[in-house]
């Protein structure tokens, strides 16, 4: 994960490049797309595929959404990703925990790590938490890294099944892309259906 002084250095050399003329920033290729921060919220009529650069990549904040983040990682991004991934509750209320069903792909389709029986646990998830997920890398370039999102639910502290407080959005960097067009909240094993 990013440092807090990190990505506000990343934000002012932003804010100094776009004054000059609109420069991409520094290691990003001047045709990458960007991703505005609701492109991939689920739900929506917006694009539900976040890629590109977003400076808002795992801060912090309230914008009422639970936030998967994704950027590059490793030291040949180009050859092989070891992408730094993971899972922020925003929406200030706490949550006992997300289950999130989502697969790593690669652009053309070719599934790298399934979703799994199981999906993802995150719990706790509680309002302000930013979980670090990061584990696997890949045999291919970060940009060529897609992740797709097909279900996820939330329960309470008591196991008890609860609606998700906010919708889900991606924020990416690096070229991987987020995709959350399928996504829909569905039920969670081991919850008590309320």
């Amino acid at each position: 994960m990013q440092k807090p002084f990190v990505a506000a250095s990343f934000i002012l050399a932003a804010t100094v490049l776009a004054g000059c003329g609109g420069q991409s920033p520094a290691g990003a290729p001047a045709n990458a797309p960007a991703a505005s921060p609701a492109a991939a919220t689920a739900g929506q009529a917006a694009p539900a595929t976040a890629t590109g650069d977003d400076s808002g990549m795992a801060g912090a904040g309230n914008d009422g959404a639970m936030v998967v983040h994704v950027a590059p990682g490793g030291d040949n991004p180009d050859r092989f990703c070891m992408p730094q991934w993971g899972i922020a509750n925003r929406t200030g209320t706490d949550v006992g925990a997300l289950l999130v069903h989502l697969e790593w792909r690669a652009r053309d389709g070719q599934v790298l790590k399934p979703a799994g029986e199981f999906g993802t646990m995150v719990e706790p998830f509680a309002a302000g938490s930013d979980k670090d997920l990061s584990m696997d890398g890949h045999t291919a370039a970060c940009g060529d890294l897609r992740v797709v999102v097909t279900t996820y639910a939330c329960r309470d502290a008591n196991a008890v099944r609860m609606a998700c407080p906010g919708p889900l959005r991606a924020e990416a960097s690096g070229g991987i892309e987020v995709d959350l067009s399928g996504a829909r909240e569905g039920k969670m094993k081991g919850a008590v259906e309320g």
